[in-house]
């Protein structure tokens, strides 16, 4: 049996009018009333007794009534529940991410997102990506912002969301370089800051370098981008970053971008999500929030 006879039937019964539930229900009168002569045919016997004061209940319904109110408002608070999921007044969206892609990408979007549905909460997880890679296939992750190339199964769907440039840069301790059209061969004999591995970032590197059939004199390789641009900053060596996180820097001229040929190709980055995992509503939201 339709479960919404029964709800009409019970907030008939809570406020003894027809009318009046009428407006709670937003339903027409007319219809209220034809729902609820359904439901009588069904049970082949009268539930209410019509007065001009309202209706009042039968005393079969009585006992109906009785019998369905805890089980309905068990089912009417399940269903509120679940409607303020869809809404978005709750939740919890777990993503993984890099520490600077988190600081330079995600945390806008996290910040416009909260003044819009306050109630929702983040999970971040900064492991590196293959721990990540593993979290999100066990369930414990919503999704993962990675850059890519990535190595990923066809267990994972990848969405686009952008496009990143990785680029040289040096501080005024290599102030020779500055406004010099330089091929990659020319750095070979300097000192170079890289990423450590594992590292998808110093993957790609490598696999320039491997194109170009160059070896890098690299004098540090540091897991942290943000240290990586604070030793290229003092002087230490040429690094090798992503220029979206580097604008500022390059804007108060603390370091320069290198012109060099070739360019370093940009770099795809995207969500990554596995096939078999269930996106709450909330994860959802904000997923499509990123893509839009």
């Amino acid at each position: 049996m339709n479960l919404d006879l029964w709800k009409i039937f019970y907030e008939v019964a809570n406020v003894g009018s027809i009318s009046k539930a009428s407006e709670k229900l937003h339903i027409s009168q007319p219809a209220l009333t034809k729902q609820i002569k359904n439901l009588e045919e069904s049970l082949n016997c009268q539930l209410f007794i019509r007065s001009k004061k309202g209706v009042t209940l039968t005393t079969e319904a009585e006992a109906i009534y009785q019998d369905i109110k805890n089980g309905l408002n068990s089912f009417l608070l399940a269903q509120k529940k679940i409607e303020d999921n869809n809404h978005i007044l709750s939740g919890v969206v777990r993503i993984g991410v890099s520490t600077t892609l988190c600081k330079k990408y995600l945390m806008p979007f996290i910040n416009s997102f909260h003044k819009d549905y306050p109630g929702i909460i983040f999970e971040i997880n900064t492991d590196p990506t293959n721990m990540l890679k593993e979290s999100l296939r066990k369930g414990q992750l919503d999704f993962i912002i990675a850059k890519f190339p990535l190595k990923i199964t066809d267990d994972y769907d990848y969405e686009k969301i952008g496009t990143m440039q990785d680029i040289f840069v040096a501080s005024s301790a290599f102030k020779e370089l500055i406004n010099t059209k330089l091929n990659i061969k020319d750095i070979v004999n300097y000192p170079v800051l890289l990423q450590r591995q594992p590292s998808s970032s110093r993957d790609y590197i490598d696999n320039y370098c491997y194109n170009n059939h160059i070896k890098l004199n690299s004098i540090m390789e540091i897991a942290s981008s943000n240290l990586l641009i604070e030793f290229a900053k003092i002087g230490y060596g040429i690094g090798v970053v992503t220029k979206e996180y580097v604008l500022e820097e390059i804007k108060r001229k603390e370091i320069f971008e290198l012109d060099i040929t070739p360019q370093i190709p940009s770099r795809i980055f995207g969500i990554i999500t596995w096939k078999d995992n269930y996106l709450s509503h909330a994860s959802q939201k904000f997923h499509n929030y990123l893509i839009k």
